[in-house]
């Protein structure tokens, strides 16, 4: 007897870990688009696609079309799209599955402690601050890709991967956190640099 596992798009509540493995056990064999993931994620869901392409970003080789993709996203959300639109450029360029593989492994067991320390709170911090936000995660993809630095990609992946996950499971602290760690990141490299 098989259970039904509930439509992506229909249910938002569902952990981004979940969707995640669910995601995972439905890739092709060899190789998906970037397109292929964006149509099983909710489709009105700018938080769940940046998520995703925060995670991705983690990824040494892929890092750079993410961190594009991001870019573009960030930039629909202060311009105020109401869903997401994608070059399909990038959407239809095949990628090997192992590297979905690759983030089942090291990135759901993180992203499931993550998960269980964020809960609904203080949204005072969520009100009117998307675009700010989003503005923010920008410079910082930008900043990574200029700056040809090892690992300069992990730092923005990370605080991108905060930022969409504090408005997905609309938890103000966690938002704080990742803003926090902007500011620290832009002061430890500046200090580095100077």
């Amino acid at each position: 007897m098989t259970v039904a596992t509930p439509a992506l798009q229909e249910n938002e509540q569902l952990h981004m870990s979940f969707l995640l493995q669910q995601l995972i056990a439905e890739a092709p064999r060899d190789s998906f688009t970037l397109g292929w993931l964006v149509t099983k994620l909710p489709k009105h869901s700018f938080g769940f696609i940046l998520l995703f392409l925060a995670l991705i970003a983690l990824l040494p080789v892929i890092s750079i079309v993410a961190q594009i993709l991001m870019i573009i996203l960030t930039g629909q959300i202060i311009l105020g799209y109401p869903s997401p639109v994608l070059p399909q450029r990038y959407m239809t360029r095949p990628l090997p599955t192992k590297y979905l593989v690759r983030l089942e492994r090291h990135v759901v067991p993180a992203l499931r402690q993550l998960e269980s320390l964020v809960r609904p709170r203080w949204p005072i911090m969520l009100i009117h601050t998307r675009r700010p936000v989003a503005f923010l995660a920008m410079m910082m993809s930008v900043f990574s890709l200029l700056v040809p630095l090892p690992l300069i990609n992990v730092p923005p992946a990370i605080i991108a991967a905060l930022i969409a996950l504090s408005y997905i499971e609309h938890d103000g602290f966690m938002l704080f956190i990742a803003l926090a760690s902007v500011f620290l990141f832009g002061t430890l490299f500046f200090l580095k640099v100077a």
